[in-house]
């Protein structure tokens, strides 16, 4: 009913704007996403390269099927697999190249979707061929390849020498290089786990909807009309935020009680 002191309402907006930045930093982080469904790791290269025998030789067991016709993989293949204590889903794609056939363009669609998508990505080539222009060329068309974290595996390391520090020689037919390229992953899956450490890691999708819905309500805030309406969006944060934290007013127990039973009808 009385007026607000000179610049409070402004003061008020730059409190709300940073707080809502915050807590928009806070859904940003996908720690805890990827704690509850474990670290992308998708295996992306060209047909023949080895892929397959990859996500086999890393899960111990046959999960794809291996073949040296090209194009045998058209669709992702999943794995879930504990790496240095970090729960992790390797997924085999389909060979990235040009191809007339529908169904194999497909899965190389999908195979770059899900390179996009991955936290990590394992470029595998095969090191009996001219392999280095292939790696430079699908390094560059890879949207997110990051050459400080994703790793390039050179296979076939039992029939060629392969003298590259910034490459895994690896041979899935023998094992050899395989614990270095464990050790990388390992390594990499860990820096991934670890950003934006400091914060708590959301865990728990209700969690995230509830920051979702006060992140909104502190949004409508900052651009209502009136100062009745914003108030009222602040309480709707609150309530929100309460979600959380375990609050629970007195006043909105007894809505729920009478919105969801028939008391006093």
């Amino acid at each position: 009913d009385e007026d607000l002191p000179e610049g409070l309402a402004a003061d008020v907006r730059v409190v709300i704007a940073g707080l809502r930045d915050e807590i928009a930093a806070h859904l940003e982080d996908r720690r805890g996403e990827r704690l509850r469904d474990g670290l992308s790791i998708a295996i992306i290269g060209p047909p023949n390269a080895g892929k397959s025998s990859l996500l086999n030789l890393l899960a111990r067991r046959e999960a794809a099927i291996v073949s040296e016709t090209a194009g045998t993989t058209r669709d992702v293949i999943e794995v879930h697999l504990d790496l240095g204590g970090w729960p992790v889903v390797l997924a085999d794609t389909a060979g990235l190249r040009d191809s007339g056939d529908a169904i194999e363009q497909e899965g190389v669609r999908r195979a770059r979707a899900r390179a996009v998508a991955a936290d990590l990505r394992v470029l595998v080539l095969d090191a009996s061929g001219d392999w280095r222009p292939e790696m430079q060329a699908i390094m560059r068309s890879t949207e997110g390849w990051n050459p400080e974290r994703d790793i390039a595996v050179a296979n076939k390391a039992d029939l060629v020498a392969i003298d590259d520090p910034l490459v895994v020689a690896l041979s899935t037919r023998d094992g050899t290089g395989l614990p270095r390229l464990l050790a990388r992953l390992e390594q990499a899956a860990s820096a991934a786990m670890e950003e934006g450490a400091g914060a708590p890691p959301l865990t728990r999708a209700r969690h995230r909807e509830a920051l979702l819905d006060c992140q909104a309500s502190l949004a409508r805030a900052l651009h209502a009309p009136e100062v009745a309406l914003a108030a009222e969006d602040l309480r709707l944060a609150l309530r929100a935020i309460g979600r959380i934290t375990g609050t629970v007013r007195l006043d909105e127990l007894l809505d729920v009680i009478f919105r969801d039973f028939c008391i006093g009808k």
